[in-house]
């Protein structure tokens, strides 16, 4: 029997295998473009750029961006701003963090996630209040009467973007409305602590702290009643009657200058009259703060309604023959003359050298207009301080007169220590009533320790017979 030969099966070979995988490969690869491509769509939709063009009505690149650059101290009152026109943006969207971004149009051009933490610091607001404010934060808004512009308050400036020109400028003047209707630090009691670094424009950076200054009433004040009409009459005088000055063409700037020897009172009345104009501004340089005059006179201008305090003035306005550096001299005379006949800005002045000023102070209106001499108390007055303080003691067996008598030329300040001094001989000699009892034998010590062991320079500091300007011997600046 024959038997045909046939072919064995055929076997699927590799070229089979390879097809599949190409196809396989092919559908993987065009998968993962899809996902790439849908991946690149969703990042870019949750970017900071759709959401911004958006709210705008148009590509971000179409629209204009305004900035201004932000000093330390305006920050505050900036957020407040935007904060304010958020809550009158209806439907207004979270603030958005911007992480590291400082300037909107690299973050729009980065297309930047919108999903950063947002941060804060906190900022005072008043003398015992703060509040949380953002450290770089984006704003959509849209308050009625404006269009739809976005905000971005950085740590270095305010960008704003709107879509044309003209209303890139009224959200950026709207903005600025509100910050200073909302200003944090006018109507307060301020120092300048620290200048900073200039600005981008070369304008003076500074910190602002709120001081709290007590609360002085005008019965506290013992001066001669002339003296106390005059100094109200050019402080809160010419503060109360600012509107009818400017209506009859009058300037309301003006300079005044407390001057006699320590311990008169000077400090005290600067207090009280501080405390009396509760709408002005009262701007305070001492010690250290003297050298940042050009920055006090700054702020004083932004907030006017204003008062600047400048105590021991003769510290930087020396006369020039005298002083081997004139650059706080030139800067206060510049900040004087620089506010204009308009501004509502009165400086106060006290020292207890005015010999030693520079005459040049009192050569043009706006600088010093009016000195006003604080002197010694004469016997009426020195009666008046002691019932004054005499509160808390018992001098039943006391006779003031000779008191009243051995205390001729002795300040307040002086009086005032004499008592306290008397009281301090009484509590060690064992004296423990209420009131505590004081007797002529512990006035008799305090006033031998105070005159005759304190010497010159402890009656030079409390102003005991230290008058080199009472009577008629050339009271006035410069030598002569």
């Amino acid at each position: 029997m024959t038997f045909a030969a046939h072919p064995p099966p055929r076997v699927p070979g590799p070229a089979l295998l390879a097809v599949d995988f190409a196809t396989v490969g092919a559908v993987v690869a065009l998968v993962l473009v899809g996902l790439i491509v849908v991946g690149v769509v969703l990042s870019y939709f949750s970017g900071l750029a759709p959401v911004v063009n958006r709210h705008l009505g148009r590509p971000w690149n179409r629209a204009t961006v305004l900035t201004k650059p932000v000093l330390n101290w305006e920050r505050v009152n900036l957020y407040l701003a935007l904060e304010a026109l958020r809550a009158e943006t209806p439907g207004a969207r979270p603030v958005i963090g911007l992480g590291y971004y400082n300037e909107l149009t690299a973050a729009l051009a980065a297309n930047t996630g919108r999903h950063a933490p947002l941060e804060f610091t906190v900022r005072p607001v008043s003398l015992r209040e703060s509040a949380k404010v953002v450290v770089t934060g984006l704003y959509l808004l849209r308050p009625p009467g404006l269009a739809p512009f976005a905000a971005l308050l950085s740590r270095t400036s305010l960008d704003l973007i709107a879509p044309t020109p003209a209303d890139a400028q009224a959200a950026l003047d709207r903005v600025q409305a509100e910050a200073r209707a909302r200003n944090v630090f006018r109507g307060q009691v301020l120092v300048v602590e620290q200048a900073g670094p200039a600005g981008p424009a070369g304008e003076p950076d500074f910190q602002i702290h709120f001081h709290d200054l007590p609360l002085v009433r005008r019965d506290q004040i013992i001066l001669p009643e002339g003296v106390l009409r005059v100094v109200e009459r050019n402080v809160i005088g010419l503060l109360s009657h600012a509107e009818t000055l400017r209506k009859a063409g009058r300037s309301t700037r003006h300079g005044v200058l407390f001057h006699g020897p320590p311990g008169v009172g000077k400090t005290l009345v600067t207090k009280y009259l501080a405390r009396a104009c509760p709408d002005y501004t009262v701007i305070l340089l001492t010690g250290r703060q003297l050298r940042l005059v050009r920055e006090s006179c700054v702020l004083a201008r932004l907030l006017q309604p204003s008062l600047v305090v400048i105590e021991d003035v003769d510290l930087i306005a020396l006369d020039r023959d005298q002083n081997p550096d004139t650059t706080l001299l030139h800067d206060l005379m510049d900040e004087m003359d620089g506010l204009g006949p308009k501004a509502e800005v009165i400086f106060l002045l006290t020292t207890n050298r005015p010999r030693l000023l520079e005459k040049a102070l009192a050569a043009r209106p706006g600088r010093v207009d009016q000195a006003v001499y604080f002197p010694l108390p004469d016997r009426e007055g020195r009666g008046r301080l002691f019932a004054h303080f005499v509160a808390g003691l018992d001098l039943a067996g006391v006779d003031l007169g000779p008191l009243l008598d051995r205390t001729e030329g002795a300040s307040p300040a002086f009086i005032e220590e004499l008592f306290r001094r008397a009281a301090l001989m009484a509590a060690e000699r064992g004296e423990k009533s209420d009131p505590l009892k004081v007797t002529a034998a512990d006035f008799d010590a305090a006033v031998r320790e105070l005159v005759e062991f304190g010497g010159a320079l402890t009656q030079n500091l409390l102003g005991y017979r230290s008058d080199p300007d009472a009577g008629g011997r050339g009271v006035g600046f410069g030598r002569g």
